[in-house]
C-alpha cells in the first residue's frame, strides 16, 4: 500500500512550477485532488510512484491547451 505524503498548495507550486493560485484554482475545480482543512488550507496527496519530470508535465499540458483550442474553435465553426 502506497501511503500519501501531504504537501500544502505552496509547496505543490514550487514543486510543479505552477503559481499557487492556478494550483488552487485546479484543487477547487477538481483537476488536481486535495483534502481542505477546516481552516481552508489546501493539503495535496505526494506519491513516491505518482511524480513525473516538470518536461514532461509541461509538454502534456501544451498540447492539451493547442487541443483544446482546435476543438472550441471548430465547436464555433460548426455552429
Amino acid at each position: 500500500m502506497n501511503i500519501p505524503k501531504y504537501v500544502s498548495a505552496e509547496e505543490y507550486s514550487r514543486q510543479s512550477g505552477l503559481g499557487v493560485e492556478e494550483v488552487k484554482k485546479q484543487c477547487r475545480n477538481g483537476k488536481i485532488k486535495c483534502l481542505i482543512t477546516d481552516g481552508g488550507y489546501y493539503k495535496i496527496p505526494i506519491y513516491n510512484d505518482d511524480v513525473i519530470p516538470k518536461e514532461i508535465f509541461e509538454e502534456e499540458h501544451q498540447a492539451r491547451i493547442k487541443a483544446e483550442t482546435k476543438l472550441s474553435l471548430l465547436k464555433q465553426v460548426l455552429n
